[in-house]
């Protein structure tokens, strides 16, 4: 699941583990701009794990979003 949030590019994705669950990750991008003159990208690592797939990308996506609006305050 890729969107727009903002001013950040997010990719969100959930790891298939060998025992059968699901691992939200989220990848957080910023763009360069005046206040921030090179590319930043921020990995969440492994946030939980999820019976399935659909629960870990929304995990993943709240996860974001809030990782979001904590880096603009």
């Amino acid at each position: 699941m890729r969107f727009d949030y903002k001013n950040f590019h997010i990719d969100c994705t959930a790891r298939h583990d060998e025992d059968g669950s699901f691992y939200a990750h989220a990848r957080i991008t910023s763009a360069p701009n005046e206040y921030t003159p090179n590319l930043e990208v921020h990995d969440s690592g492994d946030l939980d794990s999820f019976a399935n797939e659909w629960d870990a990308l929304h995990c993943a996506r709240a996860w974001a979003i809030e990782w979001c609006d904590e880096a603009l305050a």
